[in-house]
């Protein structure tokens, strides 16, 4: 195999655009990564990982992926993904890309090291060292409150730096709430008090 036929199914091929050509296979993260996302009022939150890439063309690649606690509460979970829609990332100070939904989302991990990433052109020649910053606004999620200021307030806060879907969004013991996948359903079945032994 050629080191250009190598190059072409080892990374996404990037259009001037911004937007991801077809390519074989997720681009798995390596070590230059930037973390960013943010948490909420009632606890969890969600972690974005980027890593900047060279393109076969030349050009600066973002490639990333993004992540959600396992157990938010359920007025949280139906919004978590919208929340990534007015996100950003910038590039030493400049904007290069709109709406983090465009990233894969992963399971929470210590580390997004191998993590299978979408990546996007930025239109930026490629250089060592950028600053990349992952920007996502503060927001209400939900506000439900009567004329007498009683109900529910939840507000989503940005944070760089931190890996803030390791944290948990329910107050309740992870083996009586966790998050199961398939269906996007949530298990909140008591524990046996004496669990059978394997």
């Amino acid at each position: 195999m050629s080191f250009r036929a190598f190059v072409t199914a080892s990374l996404a091929v990037f259009s001037l655009s911004g937007s991801v050509m077809a390519a074989p296979d997720a681009v798995p993260l390596t070590g230059d990564i930037t973390l960013g996302g943010g948490d909420f009022s009632t606890g969890g939150g969600i972690t974005v990982a980027v890593e900047p890439r060279r393109a076969i063309d030349g050009q600066l690649a973002l490639c990333g992926v993004w992540a959600q606690s396992e157990r938010l509460t359920a007025y949280v979970r139906p919004h978590v993904r919208d929340l990534l829609a007015p996100g950003s990332l910038a590039v030493d100070g400049q904007v290069v890309l709109h709406d983090l939904r465009v990233f894969n989302e992963v399971a929470p991990v210590e580390s997004y090291v191998g993590a299978p990433a979408t990546c996007m052109a930025t239109g930026l020649p490629y250089r060592e060292g950028v600053r990349v910053e992952i920007r996502i606004p503060r927001r209400a999620v939900v506000r439900e409150r009567d004329s007498d200021g009683i109900g529910a307030e939840i507000w989503f806060m940005p944070a760089t730096g931190e890996n803030l879907a390791l944290t948990s969004g329910s107050i309740l013991p992870a083996r009586w709430t966790r998050f199961t996948s398939p269906g996007n359903r949530y298990d909140t079945t008591r524990p046996e008090e004496n669990p059978p032994q394997d």
